[in-house]
Order: C-alpha cells, then sequence, then structure tokens
C-alpha cells in the first residue's frame, strides 16, 4: 500500500464527519515531544519484522462506565512505554558531528513489541531506547513512518508485554472522562492526568522540523544546520487533560482504560490552559497496521 492508500485511510475515517463536525481553530499548535523530534521526509522508512500482530480491541461504545483511575491506573501505564532518542548530525566543517537527545512516550499495540507513536517522537533518531512501566529497557526498531498524520511504529524485542486495548474511538461522546498516560518532560514516566472530551473532529494545523539527516536539509552561513519542515492539518480528538512535552505519542484513555487516542499536541498559546489534542484510535490503528504490513 502506497502513501495515497495511506491518506485514502485517514480521509475515508473522517469524511462523513468532517462538514458536519469540524472545526478549523486559528490558533498555533505545538508537537508535545522533547529535544530534536521533527516530521518524516513524507515517507515510509522501513524494517522487516516478520511477526503476527495481535492487538486487542473492544467492540463496546467508548463511552463505557466511568472507573476511578485508581482501579484502572495499572492497566493504562502498563501499557504506555517512554521513549528517548538520539540524533547524530551530518559532519560539518564548522562542528563536526553533533549529538542531539529527545523524549517522548508510545504505547503498547501487541505482546510481542510493536509499539505505537508520534512521528515526529522518533523521526530522524539515530537510536531509539523504550523503557517499559517495569523500567526495563530497550532498543527499538523503526518500523515504519507515515507523517502526513503524526503516525509511527517501532519494535523492540521483546515477548509477555502488555497492550492496550482500543476503544472505538468514533463512538466517542463530548464530555466523557478522559486520561492522559505519558512521560512528561522525558523524566515522569507513567504519569496519569486526568480531564474530558472537550471536542470532537477538531481539525488543526502543526509544523514539524525535519531533523532526518536523510532529508534536503542545508548548512547556511558559519555552518550552522538549516532544517527544512512540515505542516501538516490533521483531525483530532481534544481534551483539557494536562499535555506537556514528553507526552507526544503517550495514550489518551477512556473510563474505561481503553485507549481513545494518541497524544500529539498542545495549544502554543501561553494564555491558554487545557488545550491538548489526540490522533483518535481508530485512525492510529489502521495506518499502523499498514505500516506494519508494509515492513513485511
Amino acid at each position: 500500500m502506497n502513501n495515497e492508500n495511506l491518506k485514502d485511510v485517514y480521509e475515508k475515517q473522517n469524511k462523513k464527519k468532517v462538514s458536519r463536525l469540524s472545526k478549523n481553530i486559528g490558533k498555533a499548535f505545538i508537537i508535545v515531544a522533547l529535544g530534536f523530534g521533527g516530521g518524516a521526509a513524507g515517507s515510509y522508512f522501513m524494517n522487516n519484522q516478520g511477526t503476527t500482530v495481535v492487538t486487542q480491541t473492544t467492540t463496546t461504545k467508548a463511552t463505557g462506565t466511568s472507573k476511578d483511575a485508581s482501579s484502572i491506573s495499572s492497566k493504562m501505564t502498563q501499557s504506555v512505554v517512554a521513549i528517548t532518542t538520539e540524533n547524530i548530525s551530518r559532519d560539518n566543517f564548522w562542528y563536526g558531528s553533533q549529538v542531539s537527545s529527545g523524549a517522548g512516550s508510545g504505547v503498547i499495540m501487541s505482546s510481542d513489541g510493536y509499539i505505537i507513536t508520534c512521528a515526529h517522537v522518533v523521526s530522524g533518531a539515530s537510536t531509539i531506547k523504550v523503557t517499559t512501566s517495569d523500567n526495563k529497557t530497550y532498543d527499538a526498531t523503526l518500523v515504519g513512518i507515515y507523517s502526513d498524520n503524526d503516525i509511527a511504529v517501532i519494535k523492540i524485542n521483546a515477548t509477555n508485554l502488555k497492550p492496550a486495548t482500543f476503544a472505538n474511538s468514533d463512538k466517542l461522546v463530548q464530555g466523557q472522562s478522559t486520561y492522559a498516560v505519558g512521560n512528561p518532560e522525558g523524566t515522569f514516566s507513567d504519569s496519569i492526568t486526568s480531564g474530558i472530551v472537550s471536542a470532537l473532529n477538531r481539525k488543526i494545523t502543526v509544523q514539524l522540523d525535519n531533523d532526518d539527516s536523510s532529508s534536503s536539509s542545508d548548512y547556511g552561513r558559519f555552518g550552522q544546520l538549516y532544517s527544512s519542515s512540515k505542516t501538516i492539518s490533521i483531525f483530532v480528538i481534544q481534551t483539557d487533560a494536562a499535555v506537556s512535552p514528553g507526552n507526544s505519542g503517550g495514550g489518551l484513555f477512556n473510563g474505561n482504560g481503553d485507549l481513545i487516542g494518541i497524544v500529539n499536541a498542545k495549544s502554543s498559546d501561553t494564555n491558554s490552559e487545557g488545550l491538548g489534542f489526540a490522533i483518535p484510535s481508530n485512525t492510529a490503528l489502521k495506518i499502523a497496521k499498514e505500516l506494519i504490513n508494509k515492513s513485511r
């Protein structure tokens, strides 16, 4: 399946709702990863993995009966990982190779090590490390990236992981409970914040800096690396659950502890509070499965 096919997946996912529900918010938004993480060059980057992916899904409505967070915290946190990255930039005359680091989050898709995250968390990374909720750290490989919707899949060599249960995000209802789980500031892994679904099918535009060493970046005056950037528009869930740099790629869960979205952005307005955004789980899961299939 090519990039156009993946665009079709995303567009069809939202086609029926866009004219009726979507609103384009005239504000700036920032991705919520730490460090160098930038957008991919608009194409796939694949490694062969060759294992079967089994994800857990629930056929119940995404609303369900809300539970106290203490009763579902372990279900959520054990399916979310902390991600750290390093990017070694190419040599240049003035400074030589430069190493920059980044941090974000991810959500376990399958017990055998497939993890979904945001493209901007891992794009351009020379090394990717994943730390699970039991404090085990693994080297990760990049399976695929689809930057047009800010989704990526990585893989670790592990078994018996606890994957998230994916809810049907088409059944979300404005006002229902949400919990954001991730690695804010790259330091506070397994953090949980609470809120509600503030709005559905918001259309936001974010700019992804492109630090991928394989891109068309160029060196300017005094040897500084000028990175290109990419602007994307995506349909997202709006939530007032607090999200911070480092939360990108982490999970947005409903009151049952089932995954409803992948956290990816927040408002850049310092006067705005409670404006976080997540890619709907249905959209993220479809794209992630296509990336995995493409890698085989």
